[in-house]
């Protein structure tokens, strides 16, 4: 995996007034959601911001073993095609042998599923060596995009991932994954329909850590860190009531670059690798919650060289 940020960086403050946000809006994002500063650069173009991660990756792999190239988009409905993004990534990273398509529908927990078709359409196609290219990163150019209620500021960050069945990297143990069709309104959905979602998301989420440990062979009391996405810090004190779990939710990435579209996990993967924070041989897990609502878990063991140093 690899992430990538604009240079420029904006205050919470800022970012506030870009959006309009009144006193009480700005105070309570930095003051109860946790966010001070993130990457913002509005002249900078999809292309620009995703890019630069997956030709990093690239440069250290045979482009012409990359089979596939998935493009996860978190939302849906915008000018250009989902369709045309992928494959004007493919051409632009000349991986013309490539097939590329989007994933969407799953917001901000479809890093996961990525991942888990990934191996799916390996295992298929059983071609020794092949890889596949997952691609994150999302571009929203109006404010009901940029802003999520009161929830999380969106800001410019991407990253990409390379997966194989026997590379080197992270091994994947187990995922699992639930959608609760009765909240598909997402952003949409009426006051009442969005309480009740937010009194079911411990549940919910919980559920879908439990069945993702029994997968992979262990509980949610052996694994070392937990990598959520980055609403805001106080999103996860109200989904996970137990202080010693929400103790390993690793969330020191809220602040320093807020919500990125997709791509928070990978994010805060590269962080915690690039600070030799994991401990080599113990499980961790991958969370996603995708508004919508699309509940993901995926266990994997970080490889002997993302290790405490």
């Amino acid at each position: 995996m690899e992430s990538f940020f604009p240079e420029r960086v904006v205050t919470v403050e800022e970012r506030a007034a870009q959006l309009e946000l009144n006193p009480a809006q700005t105070h309570m994002f930095r003051r109860i959601q946790g966010l001070d500063r993130m990457h913002y650069d509005p002249d900078l173009s999809l292309h620009d911001l995703v890019l630069p991660p997956a030709r990093e990756i690239l440069s250290r792999t045979d482009p012409h073993s990359v089979r596939y190239l998935m493009y996860c988009q978190a939302f849906q409905g915008v000018a250009r095609t989902a369709s045309d993004t992928a494959q004007e990534i493919k051409h632009l990273l000349g991986l013309e042998r490539a097939t590329a398509f989007t994933l969407t529908q799953q917001n901000c927990a479809i890093p996961l599923s990525a991942i888990d078709m990934a191996g799916a359409l390996l295992r298929a196609e059983a071609t020794p060596g092949a890889q596949v290219l997952v691609v994150t990163g999302d571009k929203p150019r109006y404010r009901g995009a940029q802003l999520v209620g009161n929830t999380c500021m969106v800001a410019d960050g991407a990253a990409s991932c390379l997966i194989s069945l026997d590379g080197p990297g992270a091994v994947v143990r187990s995922f699992a994954t639930a959608a609760k069709g009765e909240y598909s309104d997402g952003m949409s959905m009426t006051a009442e329909r969005a309480r009740a979602s937010a009194e079911a998301r411990p549940h919910n989420l919980l559920e879908v850590m439990n069945e993702a440990v029994r997968r992979a062979g262990c509980t949610l009391d052996d694994l070392q860190m937990i990598i959520p996405t980055n609403p805001n810090t106080t999103y996860w004190v109200e989904t996970i009531k137990d202080e010693e779990l929400r103790g390993r939710f690793f969330v020191d990435n809220v602040p320093r670059y807020s919500h990125c579209l997709a791509a928070d996990v990978f994010i805060n993967y590269v962080t915690l690798r690039e600070e030799k924070r994991f401990e080599p041989g113990r499980p961790a897990m991958f969370i996603g919650i995708g508004i919508g609502m699309t509940f993901s878990a995926m266990v994997f063991t970080p490889p002997p060289d993302t290790g405490v140093s």
